[in-house]
């Protein structure tokens, strides 16, 4: 097991703030987006050689995108923006790209339309992605009305069509987690964390839903990424110091259903 935290917990500070944050809390590396305003502003690869010697999984852009968006110029930045993740991870040794499924552009349930989308932002990314010798890892959807991919079926279709891999967002399935499991075959990321009132990742620590979800993955057996997914907004005004003893006290406590 590699435990990694989620870039966007350290949103308003460098990659070697980032990287200091790896070390200070015991770390083995972080799953970075990279719509980090550090980077996207000026996308300076060697703005990333800092991450050298840690895990490295990136997360493709999703905020203002939408693959299966009405707006078909949105499709393809959409799109585009996953093949720049997936050419970026080829370059940086990255073990995966995590993408999002999108959504229904109205607030109803997805169509054939969307679903087409989607096979075919899944089509060019998944053939890209395995020319650039990268793998590319599904995420399963929040359970609102208009996300594809939100059933277990429905993203286990996907993934198995097109060779992906899953990365298995807890709090996003908490209530149906275990319908997950059948999946775990394809599981290469775990996102951890728990839900606020507003739907905000925060500390997977206080919550039994989440340590119940995470002694059952690892009496399943899982062993590969797990990734500390955390929301500041959902925790209050804290400086770095304080964020880095958040993360510390995560670890720990998902270290105690990983032991070796």
């Amino acid at each position: 097991m590699n435990l990694l935290f989620s870039s966007m917990f350290f949103y308003e500070y460098s990659t070697d703030m980032m990287t200091k944050a790896c070390e200070m809390a015991e770390f083995d590396g972080l799953e970075f987006w990279v719509e980090t305003p550090y980077f996207w502003i000026d996308r300076s690869i060697e703005k990333l050689d800092c991450f050298a010697d840690l895990k490295l999984a990136l997360h493709a852009p999703v905020l203002d995108l939408n693959p299966v968006s009405v707006n078909n110029d949105l499709c393809e930045l959409s799109l585009k923006e996953t093949l720049y993740t997936i050419s970026l991870a080829s370059k940086k040794n990255a073990e995966l790209v995590t993408i999002h499924a999108g959504k229904r552009s109205a607030y109803r349930e997805p169509v054939w339309a969307d679903y087409n989308s989607l096979h075919n932002y899944l089509r060019i990314s998944s053939r890209f992605a395995k020319f650039k010798g990268v793998i590319l890892s599904l995420e399963n959807s929040e359970q609102r009305i208009n996300n594809l991919c939100k059933a277990p079926k429905e993203i286990k279709d996907f993934a198995e069509f097109y060779d992906l891999s899953i990365t298995f967002d807890i709090k996003h399935s908490i209530d149906i987690a275990e319908e997950f499991y059948g999946l775990i075959e394809r599981f290469r990321n775990v996102h951890v964390s728990n839900s606020d009132e507003q739907k905000r990742h925060v500390q997977a620590s206080k919550s039994d839903r989440v340590a119940k979800v995470l002694k059952d993955l690892s009496e399943l057996g899982y062993d590969g990424l797990i990734t500390v997914e955390l929301d500041d907004l959902g925790i209050g005004n804290i400086d770095f110091g304080k964020k880095v003893e958040i993360l510390r006290e995560e670890g720990n406590f998902i270290r105690k259903f990983f032991k070796s």
